[in-house]
């Protein structure tokens, strides 16, 4: 008979599936307030991310696809590396997930420019950053919230 897999596992795919559900819900909200996609939009990031590794060019619908590929490998990743760490945080600094969220924004503020995913964030409207810290603030307290519940 198969071990179960463990417990924070399973929490942590649970929690950063509906995190990451919760940003495909905001996705439509965030690109009517700006009136476009903003450069961190998944199919942006996963337009620049084939056509810097291997040249390739997508069209907007398959960019549109990966970009939710990537998006649902990444946030519950995210959720599983969270709730595997979260033992180890104090209690106070997991509030509303506003660590996760600092620490998700933190992350693609430096790795995206450096992967050359996004264009550089000097040319970002100041409207753009504030929804992305948003994104990310959401992403953090869905997660958490989660995870908050399945402990107790």
């Amino acid at each position: 008979m198969k071990p179960l897999p463990s417990p924070w596992l399973v929490r942590g795919l649970a929690a950063g599936a509906l995190g990451t559900l919760a940003l495909s819900a905001w996705e439509p909200l965030r690109d009517g307030l700006l009136g476009h996609a903003p450069p961190y939009s998944m199919r942006d990031i996963a337009t620049r991310a084939l056509r810097n590794t291997w040249g390739i060019r997508l069209a907007p619908r398959p960019a549109q696809r990966l970009g939710l590929l990537m998006r649902w490998l990444y946030g519950p990743a995210l959720g599983v590396l969270y709730a595997g760490l979260r033992p180890a945080l104090p209690p106070a600094s997991r509030r509303w997930g506003l660590l996760l969220g600092m620490g998700v924004g933190l992350f693609e503020q430096l790795a995206f420019p450096l992967l050359r995913v996004t264009a550089p964030p000097r040319t970002w409207t100041p409207t753009e950053h504030a929804l992305l810290a948003l994104q990310v603030l959401l992403y953090g307290f869905v997660t958490e919230a989660v995870l908050s519940e399945a402990a107790t």
